[in-house]
């Protein structure tokens, strides 16, 4: 049931049902505006997981008998629908026309979807992204041709309607619960992995996926946590009592914390055993004593405490690396705590960075 009532809904934000219900196809409905405020939610609904936890499967089972979906494979379902519309639109603008059901194994679409799942889940999530961003904006290019009446007829509804909008609501009601999930485990420290950190002897392949998956947590940082404007650090918002600037000054201390520490195991041989004091008043101490510091200043301190912290590290022996206390001091200051808060701040930064839905670039609104 669709409802065409004037009251607003807030795409970005309401629960699914409330979304669902709505009439999209009125003549009330902004096309463009609606899509611009599905895709920021669709963003916004994995933002700060971990690379690792897009290959997990289990974020829905294969409506054609496979293995089940991971967030990855829903994510490239996307993207692929994509790119396959940019050819059908085309080819409709060409003088063309529409596909029909019959044209994906006779419309057997469980069957047609499950067969193009594999490359998905292989692509490294950053280059996915990316992938989707390329995707959409190569679709809106040659919708945007299409007049409004084209849009909402009975033909072309089905295939420019449910690229763009429909699609990714129905996945929605996968990803988001699915991420929710995800989101938690990744607050809690879990690396969606045997052991993020190396083992063993050390060996160069340890190390390197030690590296890698330093490289990886900041790649996440800047992608999320950089764009947010300065003047939005001290908001509250992203977690109940902290702001962004909390946030990323506690990594600083964290980052500077183990610095000291691997600076104390190379002039005595030992490792510290615990903080001075306990953890919850050792964090709020330290967050009390940051409040002031100006958010470009905890920035640029973020930027010094990760790199002290990364020359640090690479001054240890493999076996060194390799230790249980360094996983616990090196691993956990370096990136894994990293992990943790960007789980807790991720979609708040992307909503901050949110721009007014009325208009989207390159579209004028209906009846302009």
């Amino acid at each position: 049931m669709t409802t065409t009532s004037t009251a607003p809904a807030d795409l970005r934000r309401d629960p699914l049902a409330v979304i669902r219900a709505i009439d999209f196809r009125a003549p009330s409905r902004d096309f463009w505006r609606d899509e611009a405020a599905i895709w920021d939610r669709f963003l916004a609904s994995w933002a700060g997981l971990d690379d690792a936890a897009w290959a997990l499967p289990g974020a829905a089972p294969s409506d054609a008998g496979g293995p089940d979906w991971s967030l990855a494979e829903h994510v490239g379902h996307i993207v692929d629908w994509h790119e396959m519309a940019v050819v059908y639109i085309e080819r409709f603008l060409d003088g063309g026309t529409w596909p029909s059901d019959d044209d994906y194994d006779g419309g057997d679409f469980d069957k047609f979807n499950e067969r193009r799942r594999q490359p998905w889940a292989a692509i490294h999530p950053a280059a996915l992204r990316a992938r989707l961003a390329t995707a959409r904006d190569d679709v809106l290019a040659v919708a945007c041709r299409l007049p409004a009446a084209t849009i909402r007829n009975d033909e072309a509804w089905g295939w420019v309607y449910q690229v763009l909008h429909g699609h990714a609501i129905d996945h929605l009601a996968v990803i988001e619960p699915w991420a929710a999930t995800l989101r938690q485990r990744q607050v809690e420290g879990d690396p969606f992995l045997d052991d993020p950190r190396p083992a063993g002897d050390g060996s160069p392949e340890a190390v390197d996926r030690f590296w890698a998956a330093e490289r990886s947590v900041f790649r996440q940082f800047d992608e999320l946590v950089r764009p947010v404007p300065l003047e939005r650090w001290e908001e509250t918002g992203p977690t109940p009592d902290w702001t962004v600037k909390d946030h990323v000054a506690h990594l600083v201390r964290w980052f500077e914390e183990g610095a000291d520490v691997i600076d104390e195991h190379r002039r005595s041989g030992r490792w510290r055993h615990s903080l001075s004091d306990g953890l919850d008043a050792w964090n709020a101490r330290e967050v009390a004593a940051n409040r002031g510091v100006p958010a470009a200043e905890a920035l640029r301190r973020f930027d010094l405490g990760r790199a002290r912290l990364a020359a640090a590290a690479q001054t240890m022996t493999p076996a060194e690396l390799a230790s249980p206390e360094a996983g616990e001091w090196v691993y956990e200051c370096l990136h894994g705590h990293v992990r943790s808060h960007l789980a807790m701040i991720g979609p708040w930064c992307v909503r901050a960075t949110w721009q007014d839905a009325d208009r989207e670039p390159g579209h004028d609104r209906e009846g302009d």
